[in-house]
Parts: structure tokens; sequence; C-alpha cells
């Protein structure tokens, strides 16, 4: 039996996947932290860990993916290296994905680094907002070097990946928002327990969440595409076999007749 994730498509696919469960559980803890307030901090701080973690493994595999759709699969290696732009939002995620992980892990101590830990959620969110940036330019730039055939490709609403990166870009404004607020609140009031800045970040993490359904969306329809790129290959070299077999049926058989 094929396997039912084809190798240029594999890294991405994990990738979105890791992206789906980690939003899954920002949105549980973060809505358990605003419904109960008793809730163990110990236990969020783990949490929080471990979903940081998970977007750093996130992060590295998007990479690989751009290295092997980039670099692995161009037909001539002597060819330049193009989808330059997302390679620069590749190292922006990684950046942001690290931020988050130092902050993470500095809430075990949240009493003494509470400064350091939103001044690298800070950095964090911006290094996500340069890197949808540059997620966009490389959209631009690639439907313009290589316009699709695929009419929901391109500058259109039928096109599921430009409502994801709008997604992306939404969701990393309203945790630009949140985290800059929770910032002000703790330098004015030296209060970070604020219910509005959580309300703020559990809608970013559903907006993030429909953000990454999108992108599994639109890896289906590509993985689909490909699959249908791939038959009428393997029925062009069929047909092809068929036909050269049959010619040369033909001539041996004209052999024959003739001797």
């Amino acid at each position: 039996m094929d396997s039912p994730v084809v190798p240029i498509y594999y890294w991405s696919y994990w990738a979105t996947v890791i992206y789906i469960a980690g939003m899954f559980g920002y949105l549980a803890i973060d809505t358990s932290n605003y419904l109960f307030e008793i809730f163990n901090d110990s236990l969020s701080y783990f949490v929080y860990a471990f979903l940081a973690i998970l977007f750093v493994v996130d992060a590295a595999l998007y990479t690989i993916d751009w290295y092997i759709y980039a670099v692995r699969s161009r037909n001539d290696k002597n060819e330049p290296i193009q989808y330059q732009a997302e390679l620069v939002a590749c190292i922006f995620q990684n950046l942001g994905s690290y931020c988050y992980l130092i902050s993470a892990l500095l809430t075990f101590n949240k009493s003494q680094y509470m400064g350091k830990i939103l001044l690298f959620n800070l950095i964090g969110i911006f290094a996500y907002l340069i890197e949808s940036g540059f997620i966009f330019l490389e959209w631009g730039i690639s439907g313009r070097r290589k316009p699709s055939t695929n009419p929901k490709r391109g500058c259109v609403s039928q096109d599921v990946y430009m409502w994801a990166h709008i997604l992306y870009t939404v969701a990393n404004l309203i945790y630009l928002c949140a985290t800059t607020l929770a910032y002000r609140f703790y330098v004015n009031l030296n209060d970070v327990n604020v219910r509005g800045v959580v309300i703020l970040q559990i809608l970013g993490d559903l907006v993030y969440l429909c953000d990454a359904c999108l992108y599994y969306e639109g890896w289906l329809e590509d993985k689909q595409e490909y699959d249908r790129n791939t038959e009428r290959q393997k029925l062009t070299v069929l047909n092809f076999i068929n036909q050269l077999t049959t010619e040369n049926f033909n001539v041996d058989l004209h052999t024959k007749d003739n001797k």
C-alpha cells in the first residue's frame, strides 16, 4: 500500500499537524486559566513549556520542508535557489519560537523574571509578525514568477493559503496587543493577572487554530493535485510504452510476413 504522505509533503504534513495540536493546547490552557483562577500554576508552567518546545520543533519542521522543496527538489542543482523570502520567514519563525521557549522556562521563577518573560514574549511576537510579512512577500513573488493553472490559487477568494496568511497575521496582531497590554499593566500597576489580557490571548488562540486548519486544508489540496499530476504522468508513460510495444509487434509481424 502506498504511503498516504508523499516524501515531498512529508515535513509540511507533520509541521501542520503539530501546529494544530499546539494551538489546541494553548487554547485549552488559556481557557482553563481564565475560567479557573485557582488553576494549578505549576501544572500550567509545565504545559506552557511543553507547548513552547512543540513549536520549536514545528519551526524546525517548516525549515526542513523549505529545504526539501526549495533546494533538494531542484531539477538542476546549478539552478539558483528560489523561495528566499520564505527562508527569511523560517529564520524569524525559529527566532520567535525560541523566544517563547525561553519565556516559558522563565515562568518557573515567575516572581523574579516577570519583566524578562514579557520582554521575550514581545520579541517573539514581533518575530512572528515579521515572519508573516515575509510569507506574504513570498506568496506574491511566487504568484508572479510561476502563475498557477489552478483557478483556486492566486489572489482569489478561493485561495485557502491567502486566507491562512491573513488569519496568521491577524492572530499575531491580537497577540501583540495582548502582550503589549500585559507589559504596560506590569510596568504601571505591577499586575500581570489581567483578565482582559487573557481574553485577548484566547481570541488569538482561536484565530491561530482556524489558521492551522486552513493550512491543513491547503496541504490536502496540494496533495490531491500532486496525486493527479503523478497519475497523469504514469498514464503518459504507460501509453508511450504500449505504443512502442504495439509498433514493435507490428514490425515483427511485417518481417515474418515478408519472410
